[in-house]
């Protein structure tokens, strides 16, 4: 009989294997180079044969998987296919014993399938769930408003760094997991919006005339003035710096920007 993993090498992408995973532990946070990182490991057994296990920046219950059958499947994206791949490890254990196995890494774009249903990461143990349990939906809006951003705080934060979309992804996970750990939250009432200079064009006037506003919709004129007062007034903060942004992609500074009229804001 054919083994799943026959003919796969060292390195490379499984595109979907099942086996029953026999150990699984509580994550640990590691840092590493490009910032802080969670693996969770164990081992699992497919066709008779037995294989490290290890999660990279997406956790599971490990009570509700350990002895269970599962499906560990890659995903498509732009960078082609990924998540789940071979991997070697050798090391020595506490007691001296010398371990050297081969290993399943799945990282943040991987999948689990149990019974041909995907499973969800789960929240760490005994640990605050983002939501509000007395309103469900109102929970459900706080998670998904939380979610939207710590995602775009991760890409502005690490914008032009050179990361691909996998890395960016998996630091979105471990904040996201980080901040249900923690028990923070963005309540869909009081949303909390992270402006992005880069993205100056869809930022909305916060007061004046122009209230409400994209800075796209407002016209270069009014662009000079907020241009002016916000070089006066310092680019210290968020909608200030897609202002300063602005001024610098449309060069408003090198226009008499001196020249332009006083006004309130």
């Amino acid at each position: 009989m054919t083994k799943q993993l026959e003919d796969i090498e060292q390195k490379d992408i499984i595109k979907r294997v099942t086996g029953r995973i026999t150990k699984l532990w509580e994550p640990k946070t590691f840092n590493g180079p490009k910032g802080e990182f969670t693996i969770q490991g164990g081992e699992i057994e497919i066709d008779g044969d037995h294989y490290g296990l290890k999660f990279f920046n997406q956790t599971h219950d490990s009570d509700r998987l350990k002895g269970r059958t599962v499906t560990l499947v890659s995903t498509r994206g732009k960078h082609g296919l990924n998540g789940v791949t071979l991997d070697h490890e050798s090391f020595s254990k506490k007691d001296g014993e010398k371990v050297d196995r081969d290993v399943i890494k799945v990282t943040a774009t991987g999948k689990i399938e149990i019974d041909g249903e995907q499973q969800q990461q789960s929240a760490p143990k005994s640990q605050p769930v983002i939501g509000n349990d007395s309103d469900p939906g109102a929970a459900l809006e706080d998670i998904v408003k939380t979610h939207l951003y710590v995602d775009s705080l991760v890409r502005v934060a690490y914008k032009g760094k050179g990361y691909d979309e996998e890395t960016l992804r998996s630091y979105v996970s471990s904040i996201f997991i980080e901040a249900n750990r923690k028990g923070i939250a963005i309540k869909a009432q009081a949303p909390v919006v992270y402006l992005d200079p880069a993205d100056w064009a869809s930022a909305i006037v916060p007061s004046g005339s122009n209230k409400g506003k994209k800075l796209a919709e407002i016209g270069k004129p009014a662009l000079k003035k907020l241009y002016a007062f916000y070089l006066e007034k310092g680019f210290d903060s968020d909608f200030g710096k897609c202002v300063e942004q602005a001024g610098a992609d449309l060069k408003l500074d090198d226009e008499g920007g001196d020249d332009l009229p006083d006004i309130e804001w």
